[in-house]
């Protein structure tokens, strides 16, 4: 409120000011305008005195008797109350009515006797030392047969006009004091109307800055104020409609670059970094804030990137690259860099997107590789089961156990081949889920029960003991009985592949409040640390050639983990290189 009280007294002031400033312009006009009247009234007076003196001297027999001019000089100074005095041509004062003309000093030189020798009559305005007073002096010549034989000059102080004058100004004074009387309570009452109203429209400016769109003018006027009023009431819900509309597009955007699984990165045109999205972040962990306002090159670990936004920013063309980071982890990345122009086409940055084809990548190596194991795993039984059909139709039909012998091979070469195959339908039905299956609810623990008898045989044969450390209970899940065997004999067989002879393998089941896992340990050959990420994969084989020489096809753990996931399970295998595998499975319970 302190300042408006200030306004209003600024307005007060301006007010009395422009009032005292009229007046005093007024007095100014009067002072000169009166001063002027004046001084011409005495001026015109004073030379018809001086004229009438300069006529008695021209009817004196003896015009120039100093006794007889000193007379004169004194009668008619007390006469019309004015300073007489009669001057020669010479200068010489030979008569004055206020001092001895004896006494006084040359007078030719003075500017009102020479205002009469050059224009007929002088006037002149001075101070006068002898009477210590400012003087108006009135000067004509003396003619006595038409020539000019001396001068009269009369004077009379201004001290009358200037106490006349100063009298004005006393009135000018007094006028002031009663304006401002009159005036400062007018224009408080005035101010007041103004700046209360202005108050509350700054209160409304205030409010519209803090964000309190919804705060009103209330302010009743049919003036411009009023008028203000609604104006800045129409414009507070117009920005308030804004502000929404922005608000919500800020969301959007927000929400969009959030949910974006690819990263974006603007760069202004001074190569500082104004938005990141979580993504981007994630990819390139940057080393400032999103909003630092930093340079590019200074956030930004990879140097092929910000290369490529520089390029951007100097060329304003559409860049793309790929990239390979490592930081924070080892990710291939494709980015397209397109320069940003604003309503004028002028560059105004760089929106760089970023999609992660890491998995692109993996998924073309995948490929294939599974190309080039498939082809290798199909050459292998093709080319044996043509070489021995070569050797026997060159003769070797004609031997008898020969013959047996390459017929045995080229059936179990083809078992492997029918096998290879079955498997590769199988894992093409699983994953596209073309399989029939028949979900229902079983017990867990009587499949694993049924499986691991139908392999005791195969382990007996091959010097393993095959156990089970199973409770007593029954564990219901609902799942495929033949997937879920196609599993457990996948596993339970894949662990005597690899374990020597007189090794040891064990299944156990173990349950959480939600799930069962079944475990297949086995005191086999392990598997390195950097395999076991992808014994699940498609033709992998930790050993190739004892995979191959035991019959294997190299997709059963693909098998085992496409089943699983189909159940709403998940797979697993921890293992200690030389000393053994244990792969696992969890599947939820029956109620879940």
């Amino acid at each position: 409120m302190f300042k408006f009280k200030r306004l209003r007294w600024k307005f007060t002031a301006t007010c009395i000011g422009l009032v005292i400033l009229s007046v005093l312009i007024l007095g100014v006009y009067l002072h000169q305008s009166l001063e002027k009247y004046y001084y011409h009234d005495l001026e015109t007076r004073l030379t018809n005195e001086a004229r009438l003196i300069s006529d008695l001297i021209d009817r004196l027999p003896d015009s120039w008797n100093e006794p007889a001019l000193e007379n004169i000089a004194d009668q008619m100074g007390s006469d019309i109350k004015t300073r007489v005095t009669i001057i020669d041509l010479n200068g010489t004062v030979l008569g004055d009515s206020e001092e001895d003309a004896a006494k006084m000093e040359n007078h030719l030189t003075r500017p009102e006797l020479q205002q009469v020798l050059t224009e007929g009559s002088g006037m002149a305005v001075r101070y006068s030392s002898t009477l210590k007073s400012d003087m108006m002096y009135v000067a004509v010549p003396v003619q006595a047969g038409g020539k000019m034989t001396g001068f009269v000059r009369v004077a009379v102080s201004l001290a009358a006009t200037r106490q006349a004058l100063f009298s004005l100004w006393s009135m000018v004074l007094l006028a002031i004091l009663l304006v401002i009387l009159i005036t400062l309570p007018v224009t408080l009452l005035i101010g007041r109307k103004v700046t209360e109203p202005l108050g509350s429209l700054i209160d409304f400016a205030k409010r519209i800055s803090g964000g309190d769109y919804d705060h009103r003018v209330s302010i009743k006027s049919s003036d411009e104020i009023g008028e203000l009023a609604n104006t800045l009431d129409v414009m507070a819900g117009t920005i308030q409609e804004k502000v929404q509309q922005v608000t919500e597009s800020k969301n959007k955007l927000e929400a969009v670059l959030a949910s974006m699984t690819s990263g974006v990165i603007f760069v202004n045109k001074k190569g500082q970094i104004s938005l990141v999205n979580p993504a981007a972040e994630k990819f390139l962990a940057f080393l400032a804030p999103r909003d630092a306002d930093i340079p590019h090159a200074t956030s930004i670990r990879d140097p092929k990137l910000s290369s490529g936004i520089n390029e951007a920013l100097q060329t304003g063309k559409l860049v793309q690259k790929q990239l390979k980071i490592l930081i924070p982890q080892e990710m291939a990345l494709e980015v397209t860099i397109s320069p940003f122009l604003d309503e004028k086409g002028h560059l105004n940055g760089v929106v760089a997107v970023l999609h992660d084809i890491t998995q692109i990548r993996k998924l073309e190596r995948m490929r294939t590789e599974f190309v080039d194991n498939v082809s290798h795993e199909l050459k292998t039984p093709v080319t044996a089961i043509k070489g021995f059909t070569e050797t026997l139709l060159d003769g070797a039909m004609d031997e008898r156990e020969t013959c047996r012998e390459f017929i045995g091979i080229i059936d179990q070469e083809t078992g492997r081949l029918s096998r290879l195959i079955q498997d590769l339908l199988d894992l093409s039905r699983i994953e596209h889920k073309r399989v029939n299956t028949r979900l229902k609810i079983v017990d867990l623990l009587a499949i694993v029960r049924s499986t691991a008898s139908k392999l005791q045989g195969h382990a007996e044969n091959s010097d393993i003991e095959l156990s089970l450390d199973l409770q007593e209970k029954t564990m219901p899940v609902k799942a495929d009985s033949d997937m879920l065997e196609q599993v457990l004999f996948n596993l339970i067989e894949n662990a005597i592949k690899y374990t020597p002879a007189q090794g040891r393998i064990t299944i156990e089941v173990d349950e959480t409040e939600k799930n069962y896992t079944v475990w297949v340990r086995d005191t086999g050959i392990g598997i390195p640390p950097e395999d076991r990420n992808r014994v699940f994969e498609r033709f992998y084989r930790v050993d190739k050639a004892r995979s191959r020489d035991m019959g294997g096809t190299g997709l059963g753990l693909s098998i085992v983990k496409h089943l699983i996931d189909f159940h709403g399970g998940t797979v697993g295998v921890e293992s200690t290189l030389g000393q053994g595998s244990n792969f696992y499975f969890t599947l939820p319970k029956a109620n879940n």
